[in-house]
Parts: structure tokens; sequence; C-alpha cells
């Protein structure tokens, strides 16, 4: 059952740093790796895409992702923006930061509004902590995933309390069915994939309070 937001736990962020798995995708040294795992977080590091299917089925919580040098061998003509892209339709709830000091033709500027963080790559470490960090304590609060899919429901006119009730009730009984088949009888699969991915993401916050 969803408590009162004034009786929700709030993980502390100590404790979610030693739950999640970050990837850094870049093909040059990422100067920051050491002072990460200094700082307890548990961080890999890829020099190019090499299993695509780890992205899609999101083994990692967090993604930093340098947007030049990488993934030529997927997207040719995109490289790293290309690798954001496919990543946000097949996973919409996938946490990215790009980050790159390439300057990109306005034509791309779409791809950077998919990330839920851009950063300079001369970025200090405390530039990339404080980001990271952010991300990381959203991604593990439940008011911010439910406000998330009411901006969701509202940007596809789907603003009406039933809506959101419905999706209220899939995160409370820890079952997206009813929402997705909602969802399904006027949005297309991507929208729906979208929403149900935060209200799938709302329901493992919920989980926490259990264990």
């Amino acid at each position: 059952m969803l408590t009162r937001k004034k009786n929700r736990p709030e993980l502390p962020l100590s404790e979610i740093i030693l739950r999640v798995r970050i990837l850094v995708i870049d093909d040059q040294d990422f100067p920051y790796i050491k002072l990460f795992k200094r700082d307890g977080y548990t961080i890999e590091k890829w020099r190019d895409v090499t299993s695509i299917k780890a992205l899609e089925q999101g083994q990692y919580d967090l993604i930093l992702l340098d947007l030049q040098g990488v993934g030529a061998r997927v997207s040719i003509e995109d490289q790293g923006l290309g690798v954001l892209k496919h990543i946000k339709q097949v996973r919409p709830s996938q946490l990215v930061i790009a980050y790159s000091n390439a300057e990109f033709p306005v034509k791309y500027q779409s791809f950077f509004e998919l990330a839920d963080g851009v950063l300079p790559k001369s970025a200090d470490y405390f530039d990339f902590k404080r980001k990271v960090d952010d991300l990381l304590r959203n991604n593990f609060s439940l008011g911010f995933h439910m406000e998330r899919i009411s901006t969701a429901l509202n940007e596809v006119g789907l603003s009406g309390r039933k809506d959101l009730k419905l999706a209220k009730k899939a995160v409370r009984r820890g079952d997206t069915s009813a929402l997705r088949q909602h969802l399904s009888r006027t949005l297309d699969n991507v929208t729906v994939e979208k929403i149900v991915s935060i209200a799938q993401l709302a329901i493992n916050v919920t989980r926490l309070w259990t264990q």
C-alpha cells in the first residue's frame, strides 16, 4: 500500500551507493574511476559498446556515456548519440549521463534532451558526483517516479484522475498488467513502455520498504 508522503521511508545515499552499479562507456581514460571506487561506488568501464544486451536489459543503474569516439560499430553516423537514442528507445527509464567536449550541430539537440544529465568532459569529479548522486536519489524516490508518471500521462493527453488513479493502483499492487492494457488502447507501444517502465521503478522502490 502506498503510504502518505510524510511517512514514506527514504534510503540514505550511503545505502543507495551500496545497491547500484554504474557503467562508463568511454574510448579514453575516465579520470574519476578510482575516486568513485574510493567513495564506495561499484563502477565498471567499457572502451566501446561491449554488450548491447546488457544495456537493453538494464544491468546497470546508471550509465556515464561519452558521446564521441564510442558506438561507431553500432551507429556509424551518430556514434555515442546513436547509442543514447537506442538505450532510451528500448529502455526509457534507464538513467544516462551524457558527456563530451565536442561541439555538435543543432540537429543533434534532440539527442541531448534524451539524456537525464549532460556534462562537459572537462567537468571535475565533484560535478560528476553531484549529478550521479542526484539521479540515484531520484531513482530511489517513490514521489519522483509518481511525478514522472503524472507528467508522462499529461504529455499524451491522459491527465484525468482515472488514468492517474490506475497508475497508482498498479504501483500499490505491484502489477502493471492492467495499466499496460489500459494504455495500449490509445497509445503507441513506445509510449506505453515508457510509462509502464516508470511505474515498475516505483514498484521497485516500494518493495524496498519491506526488505
